[in-house]
């Protein structure tokens, strides 16, 4: 009996549009983490605003801890994506590099149409 659970895997071959996925889905990681790391300044003037008129401290800190886990998410998700990837698993590895940061982003998008859709451009809502 085989105590190894990878042995018995099937071996899959690492392709070169495989690479090429990751790659790109590298470069869009980079730009989302870059883009999040741009948005550190305007967030931290912004959010120090809000909370010095009298905002909820604690529902501003979640925002902006939100706000600034851009480059982080990106980050986590080009390591973990990476490290997937070469242990075999392409489709795995670019669907953890490219997900996280689009999903941040995506949030992030949502969040700042919700504040100028329903709350007149306040980054707190009347909270």
């Amino acid at each position: 009996m085989n105590a190894d659970p990878l042995a018995s895997a099937p071996d899959r071959r690492i392709t070169f549009l495989a690479v090429l996925a990751l790659l790109l889905a590298s470069l869009a990681a980079l730009l989302t983490g870059l883009f999040g790391a741009a948005t550190w300044g305007a967030s931290m003037m912004a959010y120090s605003g809000a909370v010095e008129t009298g905002a909820n401290r604690d529902l501003m800190r979640v925002v902006l801890y939100f706000l600034l886990a851009g480059p982080f998410v990106a980050g986590a998700g080009l390591l973990i994506g990476w490290i997937v990837f070469w242990m075999r698993r392409p489709g795995a590895g670019v669907m953890w590099v490219f997900l996280p940061p689009l999903l941040w982003a995506g949030l992030l998008l949502g969040y700042m149409w919700a504040i100028s859709a329903f709350c007149g451009g306040e980054f707190t809502c009347g909270v």
